[in-house]
């Protein structure tokens, strides 16, 4: 079947967009101006100290969910002051009902689906293109992230700063104490986007104090209200010091135990109030999360995400083209670990990242030492935009080395990006494009890829064109699938019934098709979804999906079981059930299952997670996710199964234990993990790690590795 991109009905959007992408948008009417003071609070929880009688306060909050812009439920009042050295901010949940306020959750970075929540957000550029997230849970666990218009904040970013909350009879608060130097701004603006958002759990309701519309999420970066008066900030010398000692003792099946003791160094250094030099020597990750069990029964490789410290600090400042997954011309993740994901040692890292001017600059070096099968290498990434218009940009990338070869290769790219909040009915539109070369031992090759976005509320729609060349290989990136055209679409509506029972249904519609140079098809999907989110918070969805592969060669699949060549069409339905994390006791349990052949069989699925948290000191989940496979040339099953415990007696303390196993790699790994933050800048982690595999009805041990780390930061 040969497909046409003729038609694709584009090109009048995508000029409306560029025709009205220098239309400025409407200045928000809220405004707040930020009093300056010498004393500092004490960060407790507890605003009672006498400083805050001094902040500026606001009230005036609406509620965004269930009904935009009503009466909130209950009151909230927000108090914000600054010194020369930190922005401080206070704010006070009042509740009719504090016995009935959710406030268990103490974890770092987790969403806080089952607590009452206080988000906060900052535009310290005044583009509306990226903001700096903070979020804090009724129980004190604290989040923080950085957010591309449009889209979820990315939690993997973590600076440092500090929050705390308290509960009484009248409601619940929380402090924050957010240093500027721990932001990147323009000094030469005084005023910051800002907003809050409060979630009442139990209710299920949200009040916002800027842009109260259910429309307009907070990730959109519509409608932000404004502090001003941050003017004459102090951030001291701007260098943070990060002295750390590492003790490892490692046993394998393979090698005799050994005990190591590993100094590093990390430091930053603030160039200028929006850019940062960052430099870490013989740098460990171990304290690093371990990463989702995945099991791949498909021609492609799977993709991991970065979630080591180094690599994640100013990650955003590297994007390209909006590609999130494939052809990434970088992926950090391909740096410090081999092909089969065994650490690589960091000798040297250091990276320039930050905007001066209107210009976007992300820079960064890597020696790598000798292993056993690499020689010892360096790897150099390269990535500027400039800034035009409002709130769009141009650039480039480019990549040298490559880390998971003894090869030389080379990537360079240019992209653009095309934003404007005022496309239609005040509406964001977004146009992306990119082209990409790359030249690597193996050849050169090229691709490209258009974006158009209407991401808003209720209709959210996406369609993507890429080429990606048959010798495409981004050697410090990450690719899927080469020598093909990608055809992505979606298209989502949301509508919110009139009723006490549904909070809201969602209809998506989504499509791909992979066809090769020639445009002949190897690859349809076609997806359409329905996700009903009750009151309660509880959730029912329900999918039907048809699929269609042409393999022109044979594919094990699995060991020994043969994929003939061949042109397979299927379809599936897919449902899950899900009740609230509020509930203390939640669950989710959804089943896969095959309307029509799966390739040259059959195939189904089950999955089912249930979890309990009945204080704030303790959780715990246990999932699995169980497949099974009847095919012309043998039968099999994959499943895998995750479970965790995590202990959190104090705020500052948090003790994890996660087990994973899954029977393709017939291999179990534990992981326990403590932190203890001494303080928002310095922790100790004791990590202790055990791999077995097993061998018919026994495990036999793989690895035992113990890790004790510290690390003290120290600020000048």
């Amino acid at each position: 079947m040969k497909l046409n991109f003729k038609h694709l009905g584009l090109y009048s959007v995508l000029l409306a967009l560029v025709n009205s992408s220098i239309i400025e948008g409407k200045e928000s009417p809220y405004e707040i101006t930020v009093p300056r003071l010498e004393e500092s609070a004490n960060i407790d929880g507890i605003l009672n100290d006498e400083v805050w009688n001094s902040a500026a306060s606001f009230s005036n909050f609406s509620q965004v969910e269930p009904k935009s812009f009503a009466k909130p439920s209950q009151k909230t009042e927000v108090k914000v002051f600054s010194t020369s050295k930190a922005l401080y901010i206070g704010v006070k949940c009042f509740d009719d009902e504090p016995d009935k306020i959710l406030a268990k959750e103490r974890r770092r970075d987790n969403p806080g689906r089952g607590d009452d929540r206080v988000r906060i957000a900052f535009d310290t550029f005044g583009r509306g293109t990226n903001y700096y997230y903070f979020g804090v849970a009724g129980g004190g666990g604290k989040s923080d992230g950085v957010v591309k218009a449009g889209s979820r904040p990315d939690l993997t970013w973590d600076t440092i700063w500090d929050c705390d909350t308290s509960l009484d009879s009248k409601g619940w608060y929380v402090e924050f104490e957010i240093p500027f130097r721990s932001l990147s701004f323009d000094s030469s603006k005084s005023a910051w986007g800002f907003n809050v958002e409060r979630e009442i759990r139990r209710d299920h309701e949200k009040v916002r104090w800027a842009s109260p519309n259910r429309l307009r999420s907070m990730w959109t970066l519509q409608g932000l209200g404004k502090l001003k008066g941050l003017d004459n900030i102090e951030k001291g010398i701007g260098l943070d010091i990060r002295p750390t000692l590492l003790g490892r003792y490692r046993s394998t099946d393979e090698i005799e135990s050994d005990f190591d003791l590993e100094p590093s160094f990390d430091a930053f250094y603030r160039l200028t109030p929006s850019m940062t030099a960052t430099m870490t020597w013989k740098t460990d990750f171990a304290e690093t999360d371990v990463d989702e069990r995945q099991v791949n029964t498909t021609r492609f490789p799977l993709f991991f995400p970065e979630k080591r410290a180094f690599f994640l600090e100013d990650a955003e400042k590297f994007g390209f083209g909006g590609i999130s997954r494939s052809p990434l011309p970088f992926h950090s993740r391909t740096i410090g670990l081999d092909s089969n994901g065994n650490r690589v040692p960091i000798r040297m890292g250091s990276k320039i990242t930050g905007k001066e001017g209107n210009w976007n600059i992300g820079l960064l070096g890597v020696a790598l030492e000798e292993t056993n099968d690499l020689d010892s290498d360096e790897v150099y990434v390269g990535r500027v935009s400039y800034d035009i218009f409002d709130e769009s940009s141009i650039g480039g990338i480019f990549t040298l080395g490559d880390p998971r070869s003894n090869g030389e290769a080379e990537t360079m790219g240019l992209d653009f990006d095309l934003k404007n909040s005022s496309f239609i009915n005040d509406n964001i539109g977004i146009f992306r494009g990119w082209v990409m070369n790359t030249d690597t031992d193996k050849g050169d090759d090229y691709g490209w890829g258009l974006t158009a976005m209407y991401p808003n509320k209720p209709l959210w729609g996406r369609v993507t064109i890429q080429r990606v060349g048959e010798e495409l290989d981004p050697a410090v990136g990450f690719l899927r699938r080469p020598g093909i055209y990608e055809l992505w679409s979606f298209l989502s509506y949301e509508t919110y019934p009139k009723t006490e029972l549904i909070n809201e249904i969602d209809f998506d519609l989504q499509t791909h098709i992979d066809t090769d140079l020639d445009l002949m098809a190897l690859t349809e999907e076609i997806e359409l979804e329905t996700e009903i989110e009750f009151s309660s918070g509880d959730f029912l969805e329900v999918s039907l999906r048809r699929e269609r592969e042409l393999f022109d060669e044979e594919f094990e699949i699995y060991d020994d079981i043969i994929i003939e060549e061949g042109d397979y069409d299927y379809w599936r339905a897919y449902a899950e059930l899900g009740t609230a994390q509020s509930r203390g006791v939640y669950f989710s349990v959804g089943t896969d299952l095959g309307l029509t052949d799966y390739l040259d069989g059959t195939r189904y699925g089950a999955n089912g997670r249930v979890g309990w948290h009945p204080s704030p000191s303790i959780s715990m989940e246990l999932g699995s996710n169980i497949r099974w496979y009847d095919l012309k040339n043998g039968e099999f099953e994959t499943v895998i199964v995750d479970g965790s415990i995590r202990f959190t007696p104090t705020k500052k303390l948090a003790i994890t234990t996660r087990v994973q196993f899954d029977t393709v790699s017939d291999e179990l790994g534990i992981n326990t993990r403590a932190r203890w933050m001494l303080n928002p800048a310095s922790d100790v982690y004791l990590v202790f790690n055990q791999g077995f595999r097993r061998f018919d009805d026994r495990f036999d041990r793989t690895l035992t590795e113990g890790v004790v780390k510290a690390g003290w930061t120290f600020r000048f």
